[in-house]
């Protein structure tokens, strides 16, 4: 049996496994990458080529590094004006022959990674509440490796780490009770209208939602492998779409698969969400999650012949009218992806299995407008952001109930759904102290339903990254971590943890709006950093910042702007004479330069952080401190007075 030390092991070689193995890496770990399967990227390389968020803006870091990479691939590739770079939308689209190339790229600028294929878990050794090492038994050969190390990350779709660690886990849907949900549970929602139909009384279950594959095709008969009819047809699963088409629900090709155009006349083809019958099995992943491997071959398995029976069924089936089979006829797999799995993607799309218990269950209330702010609730722990529609597909095939406008459990609030803080919490789980689950993560199944994108994940995948090395560094449970100190690397990494529409990642200061912005500090999405910062701003924020790490020392904010120097005498003088200091800053609201920089001589002294050199407020505009100036300066003495800390804890 062989065996490999390492200081971070991330199981899962999906987006989120290989953000953190980048991040731990760029701290200089030594980083095993163990992956089950023969290949890394998960959904992202295995035809999920239309990248689902809803504005660039609203990620960073890691992922931010793959959407350039991409783009710069069809630059060199293409061209600048070529049709390829339009059509690959700032990085956002891509085909997977080429996500794959650059998710290798980016693993190999990171020598200190060490990628493991066709490895897959076969026990977990525990001491207490720490993992110690896992083994695993390569899929091919059968040969057992021990792992060990000081920090584990599970990065896979299922929690399969966490489940052999003992970590309790969730399974299907909550009731609309439970977490307070409006539309948890039991639920019949005509998908375009958002209408919600009878026989939504909102009960939990164990049902998952639906899993399919993400396949690329093409119309381009140069590079086009038709349709086969697979070994266990049956046109049963199929014949429903007859009578849609007769009815007119349904009118072509278009209308039955989602064909999204990704560069190279090449498609993600995926479910469509106006169809009751599409690439989706509802209703048959029951036992996927918690299945052996052959048990999720099976099934996988069963969903791929489904799959190629519907394409053949629209191309060949005689009760299809002419116009749709042909139209059908036009597509088939494209020749120059996936060659090795017979053009067909080999990932089955595992949009939701497991749910660990952590120390934060996000719901699908923390994705939506909190009552009374202007924004999504506030997390003080965030550590990424998300941006796309709470959702889910069915949980059931087509059913008299429904209508034939809606299958139960299918669902998009893109409306009701905010740009949301993701907090630490929900990947930190409640029983183990050196492992995290960034991608099957604490939430409800609402709140899953949109933290379960692949650009979050792979964000998420990065803090824990960060987090694991931190956690090691200091040889403690990854829960004592101080969270502020982790979000200062995050955000020194670019990686967004929360979101303002006004302000743009080149802002001087939007390092210190990225940190305040998790501390309460602002109720809605902007910042105003350009307008002065009024003497109330900065005395309320002085005072939220005491409560903050590094913080408690904060001197207030001079109670007037009219001291004089020592040694000048300020006799003689009536104070009843004087104009009441309420009224005083009632008429002068705005915080000046004078008065600012002797609080910040004031602070770097309290703080013990050097003169009031160590911190500058910069050229300040007329007489006036600006808000994002004042951030700014408050965010710089925080971290160095939790720099000063840690040096002497650790006695450096």
């Amino acid at each position: 049996m062989n065996k490999k030390l390492t200081d971070v092991l991330v199981y899962g070689g999906t987006p989120g496994g290989i953000g953190a193995a980048i991040a731990a890496a760029r701290r200089g770990k030594r980083v095993a990458l163990v992956e089950p399967s023969a290949y890394v990227g998960g959904l992202m390389t295995s035809g999920l080529g239309e990248t689902d968020i809803r504005s660039v803006d609203t990620s960073g870091s890691v992922f931010g590094e793959f959407l350039t990479r991409v783009y710069e691939f069809y630059v060199t590739e293409y061209g600048k004006g070529s049709i390829q770079v339009k059509e690959c939308n700032r990085g956002l689209r891509f085909e997977p022959s080429v996500a794959r190339k650059v998710m290798r790229v980016l693993l190999a600028g990171e020598p200190g990674i060490e990628v493991l294929l066709s490895e897959e878990l076969v026990s977990v050794t525990m001491d207490g509440s720490w993992i110690r090492g896992i083994v695993t038994e390569h899929t091919a050969t059968g040969e057992k490796t021990v792992y060990e190390a000081g920090q584990f990350i599970d990065a896979t779709y299922e929690g399969d780490l966490a489940a052999a660690a003992g970590v309790p886990y969730r399974l299907g849907r909550e009731s609309r009770d439970e977490w307070n949900e409006e539309f948890a549970g039991k639920l019949y929602c005509e998908y375009r209208t958002k209408e919600v139909l009878p026989g939504s009384t909102g009960e939990g279950d164990e049902l998952l939602q639906a899993y399919n594959f993400r396949l690329c095709m093409t119309d381009n008969p140069a590079n086009r492998v038709p349709f086969t009819e697979p070994e266990q047809y049956d046109r049963n699963d199929y014949v429903s779409l007859i009578e849609d088409i007769t009815a007119g629900r349904l009118n072509s090709f278009g209308e039955i698969v989602k064909l999204s155009r990704i560069p190279n006349g090449k498609t993600d083809t995926n479910n469509h969400h106006n169809c009751m019958c599409s690439t989706d099995l509802p209703g048959e992943n029951g036992a996927y999650p918690e299945g052996s491997r052959q048990v999720r071959e099976r099934i996988a398995q069963r969903h791929k012949s489904y799959i190629q029976g519907l394409l053949w069924f629209l191309q060949e089936d005689r009760q299809i009218p002419e116009k749709i089979r042909a139209e059908a006829r036009q597509w088939g797999y494209a020749a120059d992806e996936f060659v090795e799995s017979g053009h067909f993607p080999p990932q089955i799309y595992v949009r939701e299995a497991r749910r660990i218990a952590g120390r934060y269950v996000f719901t699908e209330n923390d994705a939506r407008l909190a009552p009374g702010l202007q924004r999504s609730p506030i997390h003080y722990d965030s550590i990424a952001t998300g941006d796309y529609a709470i959702d889910s597909h069915a949980t059931c095939k087509r059913e008299p109930i429904g209508q034939n406008r809606s299958l139960e459990g299918f669902l998009g609030f893109g409306a009701l759904t905010e740009v949301y803080q993701i907090p630490f919490g929900l990947m930190v789980p409640e029983t183990v102290g050196n492992l995290l689950v960034p991608v099957a993560v604490s939430a409800t199944h609402m709140g899953f339903g949109t933290i379960r994108m692949e650009p979050f994940w792979m964000q998420l995948g990065f803090a824990a990254g960060v987090a694991a090395s931190m956690s090691a560094d200091a040889n403690a449970p990854v829960e004592r971590l101080c969270i502020d100190s982790l979000q200062d690397e995050l955000i020194e990494a670019r990686q967004l943890i929360t979101f303002f529409r006004d302000v743009k990642a080149e802002h001087e200061a939007f390092g210190a709006l990225q940190y305040f912005g998790t501390k309460s500090f602002f109720s809605g999405y902007e910042a105003k950093l350009g307008e002065p910062c009024t003497v109330a701003d900065a005395s309320l924020w002085i005072g939220m910042a005491r409560a903050l790490p590094g913080g408690a020392r904060l001197p207030a904010l001079p109670a007037t702007d009219r001291i004089v120097p020592a040694g000048v005498d300020i006799g003689p003088r009536k104070l009843e004479d004087e104009q009441p200091y309420r009224e005083y800053w009632a008429e002068r609201p705005e915080l000046t330069g004078l008065l600012a920089s002797r609080w910040l001589a004031a602070a770097c002294r309290a703080l013990g952080v050097g003169d009031a050199g160590a911190v500058s407020l910069g050229e300040v505009s007329g007489d006036a401190v600006s808000r994002g100036r004042f951030l700014t300066v408050l965010y710089e003495l925080l971290k160095l007075s939790r720099w000063k800390q840690t040096k002497r804890e650790t006695g450096e």
